[in-house]
């Protein structure tokens, strides 16, 4: 009985010392575990904090590209309304026709107009004649295909 009793706290203290050992062990591997636990959330918070920065610059880039959008446009839409008015005092009032009209006569009269008149009358009356033989060539190619196609079909039907 003896030797029962000594075999039974022997294997008593075997358990002890493994239960020992594995909660040394996991004790560890909590530690380890905290450990690359807080260096993650370092890395995700410098993460956010680079992702902010960039969402930042980003912000005043479209901040400056839409002020240089917007101050081209209004460049437009006065220089619109400027135009605009222009023409409304030109055509709207006796004063306007009237100084429209010398415009017109003093263009009109004016040798430089005249030779650039001459010269644009020349180029569209060769551009003209040009698509005018190509309209023929075109059509004499055309007479010539259905000729021969005419040919083909009547041999073909004999």
């Amino acid at each position: 009985m003896a030797l029962t009793h000594k075999l039974n706290e022997k294997r008593s203290q075997l358990k002890e010392t493994r239960m020992e050992r594995g909660l040394d062990r996991a004790s560890h591997e909590k530690d380890e575990l905290k450990h690359e636990n807080r260096v993650l959330r370092d890395e995700v918070d410098r993460g956010q904090d680079e992702r902010d920065r960039l969402i930042d610059l980003v912000t005043k880039m479209e901040r400056a590209l839409e002020k240089k959008g917007t101050k081209k446009h209004r460049g437009r839409k006065v220089a619109f309304l400027g135009l605009g008015g222009l023409a409304a005092w030109a055509f709207g009032t006796q004063s306007g026709r009237e100084q429209v009209n010398r415009a017109k006569a003093r263009m009109m009269n004016d040798p430089r107009f005249q030779e650039m008149q001459r010269n644009a009358s020349g180029a569209v009356n060769d551009v003209a004649s040009k698509g005018a033989d190509v309209m023929n060539k075109g059509a004499d190619v055309m007479n010539k295909g259905a000729g021969a196609l005419d040919k083909g079909l009547e041999s073909g039907s004999s």
